[in-house]
């Protein structure tokens, strides 16, 4: 997955943007993990997905702290009519990419905290679309933007 710019390859990244959820209603929390997928760390899933397949397991885990956090910034106008979002002042630990037969997703925790947090899962399928994969919310009509 390269791509030729003036006659030099450069390698393409792939930005996923996904909701993350949590077990904590009393704690100020991340809205979205952003991830920019290289063509290494793509290539990675695949193999992983594969020997998942291929060993009949449930799901592969390893630690990965490629993810950066974000929580949708109410004041700034939408970009792309999607919320915007602004970084996450808090800090994640165990941060874990989890790939499974036909998706992928990221788990962590909250630093010093036992308070745990789970992104949605990406489709495999979602890897071969030259696009980026962002699930943030839609502002829509009947919304206000700030």
């Amino acid at each position: 997955m390269n791509k030729v710019t003036d006659s030099k390859l450069t390698p393409i990244t792939k930005k996923l943007t996904i909701p993350i959820s949590d077990n904590s209603d009393f704690f100020e929390v991340a809205d979205y993990a952003v991830i920019d997928l290289n063509a290494d760390r793509i290539n990675r899933i695949r193999k992983l997905s594969a020997v998942v397949r291929a060993l009949g397991v449930y799901r592969i885990s390893e630690f990965n702290y490629d993810c950066e956090f974000t929580v949708v910034d109410y004041e700034a106008d939408p970009e792309n009519g999607k919320v915007a979002t602004k970084q996450f002042e808090g800090r994640m630990e165990c941060t874990m990419l989890n790939v499974t037969d036909c998706n992928f997703f990221w788990t962590g925790y909250y630093k010093h905290t036992s308070v745990r947090w789970e992104s949605e899962s990406v489709p495999l399928s979602a890897l071969g679309k030259d696009d980026d994969y962002d699930l943030r919310e839609e502002v829509g009509d009947g919304q206000e933007a700030a």
